[in-house]
């Protein structure tokens, strides 16, 4: 513990400016945009000098026994290429250290676990678009050579419908329930007690890819107006107390009468916000029953109807509202990202990524979660989109168990080391400017929630998406695509050999 702390600490003082830049997705990943954040007070982006990781009482002991791997390769499958931009993997491998902490720090952990376990850690990264088909290839052909597979969401279920995924439940020294891995993902992503995906402490990679609330807060002073935060304070961060706020903090810079990118715009949004905010308003796209079976019932709910009503009514008040969808070659997240940073908008819900893509921002910003819908929303609910990097173990791994006790120890040891680095250094001491973000930071994480229709794609969210975008009726629009939903679920039961 001594040798991995002062290692650490001397990462921690010659850390170069943590870098990453936006640029557009892959055809996989299109149209995306999630984020995570912390902070510090009257912080300037990498300004302040990265301190030690307090120490705390939680146990890293994933309890594996002793084991000599004998000098073999481990071999991860990730999207750690260029093509990926934004959301490429760059929390499971590394070549060396470079003075860079998140960098240096995945080095530390691999290189204690490859020392403890006598193995050789490698990884091969094919360009986005050839994920799964590559992934495919080699499972078809039986080719051993990749120990595990850590696809976006979206390609996992591509794969996992073609039969080359483990039930990670099934095999040896896998704890799924130590808190390195998330449990709300395993809670959510389980279909009929089977569990095919992991989530946790092993990426960082989901953490950026967590919706928030971007809080522009010199906006926040020049309207007047309170800071999010209290109202979080008082169980009062809702939908109603979001757009009492934002209808004070739209401006028509330019005097024409329209409101349009030209202008001050409270709310920053986007396609995807038609979805993740039904998310955050306490739903799932698809439920499950008491048998962890998958059903569509968003067609059986009044307060369903409600809020899409709600949501869309919201997001298509061009006053009120703008979505960087709309503006063509304009638009994808650079148009309010730019918006943002020049003090034309209040708030940005988004993914959490965005903290760090706004480093330079000169304004100060804050986040908060999503708001809940109302007073009867008894959790905050953030969700977790589909382009971060899962865990899974495919068919033709070379041992499964295997595969499943080096992502145990990894996992431990990350949670040890990793989420120290990311969550109290890289964001909180770089990247967030007040302590309230900090604290706010908890309750995004600690609030997670994944979608099965994003492994799957069962045509719930086209329906939803279509309905807030087109300002459609949601009842008949539900029910009009409820019986194909249905139909989407019963094939996946089937490929999985799943009764119901």
């Amino acid at each position: 513990m001594k040798r991995v702390l002062s290692v650490l600490l001397a990462l921690l003082m010659t850390a170069a400016v943590f870098t990453m830049t936006a640029c557009s997705e892959s055809k996989e990943n299109a149209d995306t945009t999630p984020a995570e954040t912390e902070g510090t007070p009257d912080a300037v982006p990498g300004a302040e000098a990265e301190t030690e990781p307090e120490e705390t009482e939680e146990s890293f002991d994933p309890g594996l026994p002793a084991k000599d791997f004998g000098g073999r390769t481990f071999t991860f499958f990730t999207k750690n290429h260029s093509s990926w931009s934004d959301w490429k993997e760059s929390s499971i491998w590394t070549e060396g250290i470079v003075g860079e902490i998140l960098n240096d720090t995945v080095y530390e952990r691999n290189d204690v676990i490859s020392e403890q376990y006598n193995v050789v850690f490698a990884e091969y990264a094919p360009n986005s678009g050839s994920f799964v088909s590559e992934a495919e290839a080699a499972v078809r052909s039986g080719d051993a050579t990749y120990d595990v597979l850590m696809p976006p969401l979206n390609n996992a279920g591509a794969l996992l419908k073609r039969g080359f995924l483990v039930d990670v439940t099934t095999l040896d020294h896998l704890n799924i329930e130590a808190n390195w891995w998330d449990q709300r993902a395993n809670a959510d992503l389980s279909i009929g007690h089977k569990l095919y995906t992991l989530s946790g402490d092993l990426s960082t990679l989901n953490n950026d890819a967590t919706w928030c609330t971007m809080i522009n807060l010199q906006l926040i002073d020049d309207f007047g107006l309170d800071k999010p935060y209290v109202y979080v304070k008082n169980d009062e961060w809702n939908f109603d107390t979001y757009k009492k706020m934002c209808e004070t903090a739209s401006v028509d810079l330019d005097g024409d009468g329209d409101f349009d990118s030209d202008d001050s715009i409270a709310n920053l949004t986007q396609n995807e916000n038609a979805t993740a905010m039904l998310v955050t308003f306490g739903y799932h796209l698809i439920e499950k029953d008491e048998n962890d079976l998958p059903f569509f019932s968003l067609d059986t709910s009044e307060r369903v109807d409600s809020i899409l009503r709600d949501i869309s009514t919201f997001m298509n008040d061009k006053k009120l509202s703008l979505n960087y969808h709309q503006y063509g070659s304009l638009g994808y997240h650079l148009l309010t990202t730019k918006m943002f940073q020049e003090n034309h908008g209040l708030f940005w819900i988004t993914n959490m990524q965005m903290v760090i893509r706004l480093r330079e921002m000169e304004t100060d910003f804050g986040i908060a979660p999503c708001p809940k819908y109302d007073e009867q929303q008894k959790d905050y609910q953030n969700v977790v989109w589909f382009v971060g990097s899962y865990a899974t173990v495919p068919i033709s791994a070379q041992s499964p168990d295997e595969s499943a006790f080096l992502l145990e120890a990894l996992a431990a040891k990350s949670r040890e080391l990793l989420r120290p680095a990311y969550y109290e250094v890289a964001l909180s001491k770089k990247y967030l400017r007040d302590k309230e973000s900090v604290e706010m930071l908890d309750l995004v994480i600690d609030n997670r929630a994944y979608e099965l229709e994003h492994v799957f794609s069962f045509g719930a969210s086209s329906a939803v998406e279509t309905i807030v975008l087109s300002g459609s009726d949601p009842a008949s629009m539900l029910a009009r695509n409820k019986k194909l939903i249905n139909k989407q679920i019963d094939k996946a039961l089937e490929d999985l050999e799943i009764e119901r």
